[in-house]
């Protein structure tokens, strides 16, 4: 089949050729046969149209009308080829979900996305988010680098791999072993704290156990959190030195948990705490905002890559492992990137920027 050019090539190589550009330049340039680049030439020469014959090319398979409902699917959640090929064999047009897909990409110029998922912020959470971000607008790098973030995460046993790094080259995709899936997997909470220094030591709730005011007190508080706060060493690993060379300016930062934002927990605070940010001041669904949830996604892509963990006690050694190898330097960048975040929100009211 002879292939054709669109008018806008015709014309850009006599374009190229009227400015003096040899005819071997013009065929490497834009990938045009030197043959043709010749007829090109000579029709133009000859005062003779560019344009192509009727009758000329490949028909298009696509009638007028299933063109208009393919193209008024773009922007529209769950608009699969397969759907809509489906849907136009349903209305009488017997169009392939590869000529859908072709149409989509080659004529209309667009590409599928997967929707990303993200917390649901409603027009209240918004303006919290933003009128926290103004307050602190001005703060640079250093300023954050005082706060002591924290947070809780589940991590399941039989974790399933990040499906974007999860690739298996083959032949045929009866060679791909498929992911096992666990119905109702077990899972454990940890409690963890960063600086951009330092790490606290990992907390493990116990499986069944709630994070109560009290037990987030008298476990998590007046335990794994005073030890870390009581370290001396200004060398070490990430688990042994302190969290900042001076300890006076930590500020310490949790969400709005019920167990954190209790009256219990924010009494032992004022008690214990020489800074720390009150009930109220982070807001609402703003996991985006934190560095800590980085954190908690490099041990889940680490796990991806160890393999099989059999049980809890295996699950807790490994994620032990991934928590200590975190390096200083990682810490401080993700510190060094929280006033593009708060620049971001309020470029976006208020909106989810993501990680």
């Amino acid at each position: 089949m002879v292939k054709e050019y669109s008018i806008m090539i015709r014309s850009q190589a006599v374009g190229m050729l009227q400015a003096g550009s040899s005819q071997k330049f013009v065929s490497l340039k834009l990938g045009v046969n030197i043959r043709t680049v010749q007829r090109w030439w000579r029709l133009f020469k000859n005062d003779l149209t560019l344009e192509n014959k009727g009758g000329r090319g490949r028909k298009s398979s696509i009638s007028k009308v299933a063109k208009i409902v393919i193209t008024k699917s773009i922007g529209k959640k769950r608009q699969s080829v397969r759907g809509l090929s489906k849907k136009l064999k349903l209305k009488g047009h017997s169009v392939s979900q590869s000529t859908v897909y072709r149409y989509l990409t080659k004529e209309k110029g667009v590409k599928s996305y997967k929707r990303q998922r993200q917390p649901l912020i409603t027009e209240k959470n918004m303006a919290a988010r933003l009128k926290f971000c103004k307050e602190r607008v001005n703060w640079t790098a250093n300023d954050w680098k005082n706060i002591l973030f924290t947070d809780e995460s589940p991590f399941e046993l039989n974790h399933p791999p990040n499906r974007k790094n999860d690739c298996v080259w083959a032949r045929n995709a009866l060679d791909v072993e498929p992911v096992q899936m666990v119905k109702f997997p077990k899972k454990i909470q940890v409690w963890g704290m960063m600086s951009h220094r330092a790490l606290s030591e990992l907390h493990f709730i116990p499986v069944g156990q709630t994070v109560s005011a009290e037990y987030y007190v008298s476990e998590i508080l007046g335990k794994t959190l005073m030890s870390t706060m009581n370290r001396k060493r200004e060398r070490g690993t990430v688990i042994e030195r302190k969290m900042l060379k001076n300890m006076s300016r930590a500020i310490f930062q949790q969400d709005g948990a019920p167990a954190h934002t209790a009256n219990m927990t924010q009494n032992w605070l004022r008690s214990n705490l020489k800074s720390f940010g009150a009930k109220g001041t982070w807001p609402a669904n703003s996991p985006d905002l934190s560095p800590i949830e980085n954190i908690w996604s490099i041990l889940k892509d680490d796990l991806d890559l160890i393999g099989e963990i059999k049980d809890i006690k295996m699950l807790e050694n490994r994620l032990k492992t991934a928590w200590s190898n975190i390096s200083p330097e990682v810490l401080d960048k993700l510190m060094d990137g929280m006033p593009k975040r708060i620049h971001k929100c309020i470029e976006l009211s208020g909106g989810y920027i993501g990680k």
